[in-house]
């Protein structure tokens, strides 16, 4: 498994955030990241930093690639999902991934955390 990881500022903060945003997406068969995929992606990654997430992680195995980002509360990641920047930034993702995306989209997932170390 690959990950690249986001910026992180302080474990404590980590510690006391509560929500976790998971997107999922189904790969092509034996397909590896493309780095316009990758750039894709920091593109939300660095979006979310600068909106109020405290840590990013984009990840892959053979199967799936998924980004997590972690929020203090919902209201500050939906003020971000609500903007017109994401829906741009999601234009430019979609762009990177071509027609595999959509078809590919295995869950979106929000939830708050419960355990962390």
């Amino acid at each position: 498994m690959r990950v690249f990881a986001g910026n992180f500022h302080n474990l404590d903060l980590l510690l006391s955030i509560m929500i976790m945003r998971v997107w999922s997406v189904l790969k092509e068969e034996n397909a590896d990241l493309t780095e316009k995929q990758i750039n894709g992606w920091r593109n939300f990654l660095d979006l979310a930093m600068a909106n109020g997430c405290e840590r990013t992680t984009l990840a892959e195995d053979a199967k799936r690639i998924i980004a997590v980002s972690y929020w203090p509360n919902q209201e500050t990641l939906d003020a971000l999902v609500n903007s017109e920047a994401y829906q741009e930034v999601g234009v430019k993702v979609q762009a990177a991934w071509g027609d595999q995306m959509i078809p590919n989209h295995e869950m979106t997932f929000n939830g708050s955390i419960l355990a962390d170390s």
